[in-house]
């Protein structure tokens, strides 16, 4: 069986900037998702928004979750490098 759906992060951050400088560190890792899935990740009035939109099939769930786990990983080490600078 095939699903289709799509899954939207919304992050609020602290300036444009700090969301711009997040944008350019996480679009490298995005490049090569898994088949069936593809993202988009982008700042929208100070937040960044990150969307991942799958179709594959019932099997590969695990691979959407993973790849939004993944995201939030980075994510994570990002903020906290901004946050030691100072931003």
């Amino acid at each position: 069986m095939i699903i289709r759906g799509r899954v939207t992060l919304e992050i609020t951050m602290k300036s444009i900037d700090e969301c711009q400088v997040a944008v350019s560190s996480l679009l490298p890792d995005e490049k090569e998702l898994p088949p069936g899935l593809s993202s988009i990740i982008k700042c929208i009035d100070g937040k960044l928004i990150y969307e991942v939109t799958y179709n594959i099939e019932s099997d590969r769930i695990l691979s959407v979750y993973n790849t939004i786990d993944d995201f939030i990983r980075s994510l994570r080490v990002v903020m906290e490098s901004l946050n030691k600078l100072g931003r």
